[in-house]
């Protein structure tokens, strides 16, 4: 079995640094026959981390992109993938490099949500993108999505900010009157922005 997870290992030494494609499905494969796509996952997690810490940065993404072709379930790979190629490589080029990279990051957790699509954490990437890029209402299309499936306070979180970007009050304070009830142990910060809200409303 060792043996098997060093030759997997080697393989992917070999393919990582190009684009991952149909010519390395052999090697997925053998990772699904004998059932070490764990072990085989955070041994290549281990070498993202390497890889960051020696600055490789254009070899990281597609290592994790065999991780996700390996594990589909693994929401991280999608999450981690996705936030670097838009704050670690995007800023590096210009032009139309720059929104093709983007773009498909974009794309990478479209196709993360496609294989687990009643995981929240997804949705709530795309709708994040979405609102740093100010194109708050198809951020609030994605949280939407996302509040049909079990999730943590960052789903309302993001949409009570949209509502107080787009200058919506009283929505805004509905969100945060249900995230103080829902999320006790962020009361206080919701209360401090019913107040703000309540205050702007009566000026």
């Amino acid at each position: 079995m060792r043996k098997l997870i060093n030759l997997f290992v080697f393989i992917s030494a070999i393919v990582y640094p190009q684009q991952i494609t149909l010519s390395n499905q052999a090697a997925i494969d053998l990772c699904n026959i004998f059932d070490i796509k764990e072990g085989i996952v955070d041994i290549l997690w281990l070498e993202v981390d390497k890889l960051w810490h020696l600055g490789k940065y254009e070899k990281i993404f597609p290592v994790i992109n065999l991780i996700a072709e390996i594990y589909p379930a693994e929401i991280e790979a999608y999450s981690v993938g996705s936030w670097f190629l838009i704050n670690g490589i995007a800023p590096k080029v210009e032009g139309e490099k720059k929104g093709e990279i983007k773009n498909y990051a974009i794309n990478f957790l479209k196709k993360g949500i496609r294989r687990n699509p009643e995981n929240y954490k997804l949705y709530w990437e795309l709708a994040w993108i979405y609102y740093r890029d100010g194109k708050y209402n198809t951020s609030l299309q994605y949280l939407e999505k996302a509040e049909k499936y079990p999730h943590e306070f960052v789903v309302e979180n993001l949409k009570a900010h949209i509502f107080m970007k787009k200058g919506e009050r009283e929505k805004a304070i509905r969100e945060w009157k249900k995230i103080k009830e829902k999320y006790p142990e962020q009361k206080n910060i919701a209360e401090r922005f019913i107040k703000k809200l309540e205050r702007e409303n009566d000026s």
